[in-house]
């Protein structure tokens, strides 16, 4: 998800988007949000975080009322200016963590101004631990402190813990690659984490598919024909109480204003189009697909792949890929993950060609993986990555951020539609 401030030129000046954080039991703690636009740039052309608390606080998009009423807490980054000043205090202190670097520290009044807002009520988390003497009031203050994984062996890992017991905070582990990472650092005693493992599948052996997932996998496929017979259709779908009423629900809220209750599918079909309804049936069944919060989040977020993948494709022209496709590449990208089942054997269930099931799995040399890790560097906010894959790719990086921010808005849209009913 993401809000935006805008400047007086009218263009989008700040927009937050949002990384998960797990418990131990691959429960969803939080979020931390990162700044994906404002009127800084990096030489990359994409921007730097810049007033993170404030545009927090005066979004809707990133759902933060949702999140508090979830008992979700959001960690964000404070640069010296925003710890000093009191733009913080415009989020909840008691679902806020926020995160202070050790150069942010070494600051002058920031030591100070830490103590406060720890009087006040928020957490304090310290990314890139490195045990520096000079940083040990810091980390005395620190709720949580967090470690990079990635590049790192188990050894190291496990003396940087032994440091961080000394301070009694709770060890946080960042950029943690795959699922295997996540067990290793389980094992040595990190207690939250954070990273692209969260998108991999958890494999359980044995898992079957259900047949109420089958259903839906069976309505995706009815759905996906470009001329389809929507008397037939709006039959079937109405013939599935659940898939009608949470859908019906969405349809008649206070987001569309509409006249006259929607009361039938057809109904809906007629008013708002098959396009639109199809869109919105896709995430509502993958949703029933779906059942925890981890595997909730993950449909947001390929929502917002699905919406980057499909904008690319239509802005750009992109090889000549067609902008359905490329929806469903980018909204079907997780269902392994959701399922925990390989997507060897998910991909058996969908409505798609060789090509795209080629790129689901990964295929060496498939024409659409490019862009499937462009949208993946752009969730992870790497973006000297996304810089060097947008030039390879004849992309421009303004667009490309772009695309990605209209995503984000249209996934937190589509977030709350998965959850009406």
């Amino acid at each position: 998800m993401s809000s935006h401030e805008n400047s007086g030129t009218g263009q989008a000046a700040v927009a937050v988007a949002r990384k998960a954080i797990f418990d131990q039991q691959r429960h969803l703690w939080g979020y931390e949000l990162f700044c994906v636009g404002n009127t800084d740039e990096s030489l990359t052309g994409i921007p730097v975080a810049g007033d993170v608390p404030v545009s927090v606080a005066a979004s809707t998009g990133v759902g933060l009322q949702q999140l508090i009423a979830r008992q979700l807490r959001v960690m964000i980054a404070l640069s010296e200016k925003n710890v000093l000043d009191d733009r913080v205090y415009a989020l909840p202190p008691a679902c806020t963590t926020v995160l202070v670097s050790e150069g942010t520290f070494s600051s002058n009044g920031v030591a100070a101004r830490l103590e406060q807002l720890k009087s006040d009520g928020f957490a304090v988390a310290v990314p890139g631990f490195t045990a520096k003497p000079e940083c040990g009031q810091l980390y005395r203050q620190a709720d949580i402190i967090g470690v990079t994984v990635a590049g790192r062996t188990p050894a190291e890992l496990d003396a940087l813990l032994a440091e961080i017991a000394r301070f009694g905070a709770q060890p946080m582990a960042f950029d943690v690659p795959d699922s295997e990472s996540v067990v290793a650092c389980r094992e040595l005693g990190f207690r939250l984490f954070q990273g692209a493992f969260s998108k991999e599948p958890e494999i359980v052996r044995l898992r079957r598919v259900s047949s109420g997932q089958i259903a839906r996998f069976n309505l995706l496929k009815l759905i996906a024909s470009d001329d389809p017979d929507l008397g037939d259709i709006a039959t079937q779908i109405q013939s599935d109480a659940t898939v009608s009423f949470r859908l019906l629900t969405y349809l008649n809220s206070a987001s569309f204003s509409l006249a006259n209750r929607v009361n039938s599918i057809s109904q809906a079909i007629n008013l708002l189009g098959w396009r639109r309804v199809r869109t919105w049936l896709r995430v509502v069944l993958l949703s029933d697909i779906s059942q925890t919060a981890a595997q909730a989040d993950l449909l947001r977020l390929a929502s917002q792949r699905a919406r980057f993948l499909e904008v690319i494709a239509t802005r750009y022209a992109f090889w000549g890929f067609d902008p359905e496709s490329m929806h469903l590449l980018g909204l079907f990208s997780l269902l392994d993950a959701m399922m925990g089942m390989p997507m060897q054997e998910v991909v058996g269930f969908l409505p798609l060609d060789s090509s795209l099931k080629g790129a689901l799995c990964g295929e060496a040399d498939n024409e659409y993986l490019p862009l499937l890790h462009l949208v993946q560097d752009l969730e992870e906010a790497r973006w000297a990555e996304v810089d060097a894959a947008a030039r390879r790719l004849n992309l421009d990086t303004i667009g490309v951020r772009e695309a990605f921010l209209d995503a984000a808005t249209v996934a937190g849209d589509l977030d709350v539609m998965a959850g009406a009913g």
